[in-house]
C-alpha cells in the first residue's frame, strides 16, 4: 500500500505548499474527554489547510468522518486558516472531500 500512498502524495500541488506534516500526533482535551490522534497528512498553504487521512476502504464510515472532524477541531485551535478534511481510500484510489 505504500506505493499507492506515495503515488497519491506525488500528485499534490507543491507550488503553493508552505509546509506538510506526516503522522502528526496530538493529544488534547475536548469537553470532558482526552482525545489522542495521529493525522496521516497535513498540507499547509497560505490561506488554508488540508487534513488527509488514509483508509483501506469504506471511506464513508461515520467513525472515520467523526475522527477527521476531531482532527479538524484540534488543528483549528492552532490556526485561523480554513481547514478542509479528506479521506483517501488506498484500495479504491478514491479521494473524498468531507468539508
Amino acid at each position: 500500500y505504500k506505493d499507492k500512498i506515495n503515488n497519491f502524495i506525488s500528485q499534490i500541488e507543491v507550488d503553493r505548499l508552505i509546509n506538510y506534516y506526516k503522522e502528526y500526533e496530538f493529544v488534547y482535551k475536548k469537553e470532558d474527554n482526552v482525545l489522542h490522534g495521529i493525522v496521516d497528512l497535513i498540507l499547509e498553504y497560505d490561506d488554508h489547510i488540508k487534513i488527509i487521512d488514509y483508509k483501506l476502504k469504506n471511506v464513508s464510515d461515520e467513525n472515520y468522518i467523526k475522527q477527521l472532524e476531531n482532527y479538524r477541531d484540534y488543528i483549528s485551535l492552532k490556526t485561523n486558516k480554513k481547514i478542509d478534511i479528506y479521506l483517501f481510500s488506498i484500495i479504491d484510489g478514491t479521494f473524498n472531500k468531507l468539508s
